[in-house]
């Protein structure tokens, strides 16, 4: 039996991939048994007399019944996947800018930025005070958790998600000059096995948190809903309610997930951003201006179809790919 198993849940993770199967098809599974589970108490029945149900079918039928629940499940983790990106940028704060939303976001990034701005000031305290270890500790953690404060007037966002992510993306750029958004893709490819494996697995912690948050919001909002619309089911719409708890829960645990997530991008271009210049045959730069520009370069080109042109005194290599000035 555990031969079987084991060979069919390989089979599902070649198919379907693991982080499918992890952060959505998982979530979803919970989900739909924690609902049938209400329905069975809003009909009057128990998970013994569904059991019983269950038995009266012939083997064919519980096989074909089997396949139709998978099948189900399947199709409601990949719609789940579908909407997994829009859910993620509301919760980032990548909100419409129109009417009564511009308002409340911008209300958000206020608050977001009084909060950064007072831990900075607190810093600036403690450095006064020759605290220099709680001073660097606070410090460290206001660098996870908000853009750095040179970029803290343009590049706040209104959740505490979104700054988490956008300080994770700031890293390279205040320390390289490198471009995240453009360069990520074309160096994605090039990392190690090891390394790929660790940001796969932290992309599938933050992708798991952020379904689960998603699924007990919903669970908490249309059970209560649909329970009192049919009257007689108060304890159990108020029972539903306990989702609202795991709903916070796992909105703590996205935050956390969130700085795991950035701290191993963070770790990927401090020691592997030379392996896109490698594979594209340039030079390294000795200097640290040198190299900015050098990434500044790449990114005009890529983003914005500009010549590229290597910087003064870097090395010329085999420029394939690239187009001369």
């Amino acid at each position: 039996m555990n031969t079987l198993l084991e060979v069919g849940l390989g089979s599902a993770e070649r198919l379907l991939g693991s982080r499918f199967l992890i952060a959505v098809l998982l979530p979803v599974l919970l989900a739909t048994g924690t609902s049938g589970l209400v329905a069975l108490s809003a009909t009057g029945h128990t998970p013994g007399d569904a059991l019983r149900a269950w038995q009266h079918y012939s083997a064919s039928g519980q096989l074909m019944a089997a396949l139709w629940i998978l099948l189900g499940l399947v199709g409601a983790a990949y719609v789940l996947a579908l909407f997994h990106l829009p859910l993620m940028r509301i919760l980032e704060g990548y909100w419409p800018q129109s009417g009564a939303l511009r308002s409340v976001c911008r209300r958000s990034i206020e608050r977001q930025r009084a909060k950064a701005e007072a831990g900075w000031n607190q810093v600036r305290s403690l450095n006064e005070q020759t605290e220099q270890t709680r001073s660097s500790a606070l410090a460290a953690q206001l660098l996870t958790n908000y853009p750095p404060p040179p970029r803290l007037a343009q590049g706040c966002l209104p959740t505490a998600l979104g700054n988490r992510l956008r300080a994770a993306e700031y890293y390279p750029l205040e320390r390289y000059g490198i471009d995240a958004v453009v360069i990520w893709p074309r160096l994605r490819p090039l990392l190690p096995p090891e390394m790929s494996n660790r940001i796969n697995a932290a992309r599938t912690t933050l992708d798991t948190t952020v379904s689960l948050l998603g699924l007990s919001a919903a669970f908490g909002t249309i059970w209560p809903i649909v329970l009192l619309a049919k009257g007689g089911h108060n304890a159990l719409a108020a029972l539903c309610l306990v989702a609202w708890p795991i709903t916070w829960a796992a909105h703590r645990a996205v935050l956390q997930a969130a700085g795991a997530y950035g701290q191993e991008m963070r770790v990927v271009f401090d020691l592997y951003r030379h392996a896109l210049l490698h594979h594209l045959e340039l030079g390294i730069p000795r200097e640290a201006t040198a190299e900015r520009c050098l990434w500044d370069g790449l990114a005009q080109f890529y983003l914005r179809n500009m010549p590229f042109a290597l910087p003064q005194g870097q090395p010329t290599g085999d420029l394939t790919g690239l187009q001369a000035p």
